[in-house]
């Protein structure tokens, strides 16, 4: 028998010149989008940070993967443990 993984992925990255250097407005761009697909903490599977040397220094990019069959909720809601932030 063969175990059988799945998972979806999504790449964000800053726009090639202006913003390029930008880190943070890119991970705030990726929690958004991680909320807006509905991603559970425990769907998540790896979350990749990239950086390209430019001329204009580091441009950053992201993948996120996830499982859409990853097992049943431990009893975390996904607001829960984080003390509002």
């Amino acid at each position: 028998m063969t175990d059988k993984w799945s998972c979806q992925h999504f790449s964000l990255a800053n726009p090639l010149r202006r913003g390029a250097t930008d880190l943070p407005k890119l991970l705030r761009r990726v929690a958004t989008e991680i909320e807006n697909r509905d991603i559970g903490p425990m769907d998540l599977l790896d979350l990749t940070i990239h950086q390209e040397m430019t001329g204009d220094g580091p441009w950053w990019s992201a993948t996120v993967y996830w499982s859409p069959d990853s097992p049943a909720d431990d009893g975390l809601g996904k607001d829960e443990g984080d003390n509002g932030r």
